[in-house]
Parts: structure tokens; C-alpha cells; sequence
């Protein structure tokens, strides 16, 4: 890992740290820019979209990090979460 990556990854953990979600998600594409295959970043990136509501760019997040390591454990976890959140359908919503 490059002193340029590390430097990234510390000062976007830092922000996630500091609930600067969106900032910290900035840090972490910025080392996928350098280095596409940075699993941690990827994940991280989910997380913090997980964390402030934006369930659709997280599952996609998620999906990008099964493709570089499709046994990721946790990120198979998130993506079925989100999608049986995304796929839940209420009857009685709609049905006064």
C-alpha cells in the first residue's frame, strides 16, 4: 500500500470518526482512484452510506466490494439486508 493510500485511508477513518460521513466517503474514493482493488475502502464507502440513509448507493458499494472479493462476509450480509429492506412491501400502506 502506497504512503498516499495509507494517508487517505487514516484521514477518511478519522473523519468517519467525527460522523464527517460524507467527507470521509470523498478520502476513500479518492484511494479507489489509486488503487481500484482496495477492498477496505470499498467496503468503508458502503458503511458510511449505510450509516446516513442512502441505501441505494450503499448496496452498490457493497455489490463493488463482492466483485473484488465475492466471499467478503460481511458486505454479503449488508447486501441481502438491504435488499429485503429495498424489496419489503406493506399492503396496508397503500391501502387505506
Amino acid at each position: 500500500m502506497s504512503t498516499e493510500v495509507e494517508r487517505l485511508m487514516t484521514e477518511a477513518a478519522e473523519l468517519a470518526k467525527n460522523d464527517k460521513s460524507e467527507a470521509a466517503i470523498e478520502k476513500y474514493k479518492a484511494v479507489i482512484v489509486i488503487d481500484k482493488k482496495n477492498i477496505e475502502a470499498q467496503f468503508q464507502i458502503g458503511e458510511l452510506y449505510h450509516k446516513i440513509g442512502n441505501l441505494p448507493d450503499a448496496l452498490s458499494a457493497y455489490l463493488h466490494t463482492t466483485d473484488i472479493d465475492p466471499e467478503h462476509k460481511k458486505a454479503n450480509v449488508k447486501i441481502e439486508m438491504i435488499k429485503s429492506i429495498m424489496d419489503f412491501f406493506n399492503p396496508d400502506l397503500y391501502n387505506p
